[in-house]
This record gives C-alpha cells, structure tokens and sequence, in this order.
C-alpha cells in the first residue's frame, strides 16, 4: 500500500469523525491509482447542513498536501445549480467512505449535468490530460495555463451551444 493510502485511510477516520454523517471522495492521482511522491491528496467531504463550499489546504504527519473541498449538502446543491460545470472532478471521484448516501447522492446531481453537456465533459478530460502531460515534461505548454482561462473556455462554451 503506497504511503498516499495509508493516509487516505488515516484522514478519511478524522473526517468522518470531525463531519457527522459525512461522505467523502478521492480524487485525482490517488483516485486513479498514478500518485507519485510529490502527489497531494485531492479529499471531498459531503456533510448535511447549509453554509458554503470551500477549499482547505493541510498537510498530513506523513508530510503529504491535502486539498480538501468541504461541501455543506445546502450550500453544495446551490453552487451546482448555477456552477455545475466546476464540479467535474467530484462528479468523477471515488466513494471511500458513504454510510448515509449522501456523496452518493450529490455525486449524481454533479454527474447529471455533465450527462446533459458532453462537450463539457469531454473539455474537462483534454484539459486534465494536458495537465498530466505537463506534469510529465514541464515544457509542454499548456493552451489554457490557468484555472481562470479554462474557466471562460467553459463559459463560452455553454454561451455558444445550442
């Protein structure tokens, strides 16, 4: 077991403990089995209860980066309905721990727009295997470098659809 897994097990006891009735999700190169040494730990926690969705960056006693996106369910089903299209990698996570459902079931709201909009689906895996592909060589440049450039990519793309 790789050391990103051992603190996947670790962290996912700590979260469940610290958010009642939570879910939570892997994602990224941990989730598809490629974590390297340098990886982070890309963690989605889905709790009942209103307020915002929000990012935390922590480090775990083995050294390893943790982004954890902490998802009230209320506050979740807001931001989906307006921004549905940020939410590809929770769409695309792993359930690592669920007792009640409830990742299972925002999950699937996330999956469901991205059903009705391949192309923004199909966007989402050019633009993560670009980034994969620049990890691996850091002289490829990248058509769409920032989060804000492939952000309005998407935008314009839902604006000119049919």
């Amino acid at each position: 077991m790789s050391r990103h897994r051992e603190i996947l097990a670790s962290v996912v006891g700590q979260l469940a403990g610290r958010y009642a009735g939570c879910g939570v999700l892997v994602g990224g190169s941990v989730q598809r089995g490629e974590e390297r040494p340098d990886s982070d730990l890309d963690l989605f926690v889905v709790f009942p209860g209103e307020g915002e969705v929000r990012l935390e960056h922590e480090r775990s006693p083995g050294g390893v980066k943790i982004d954890l996106a902490l998802f009230p369910e209320e506050g979740f089903l807001r931001a989906v309905e307006t921004e549905w299209y940020n939410f590809w990698m929770f769409s695309r996570a792993k359930i690592v721990h669920d007792p009640t459902g409830i990742a299972a079931r925002n999950r699937d709201v996330a999956r469901s727009y991205f059903r009705k909009h391949p192309e923004i689906d199909r966007a989402w895996e050019r633009q993560l295997g670009e980034v994969r592909r620049h990890k691996a060589d850091p002289g490829y440049r990248l058509a769409l470098p920032t989060w804000d450039d492939f952000s309005r990519h998407i935008r314009r793309m839902l604006e000119t659809a049919p």
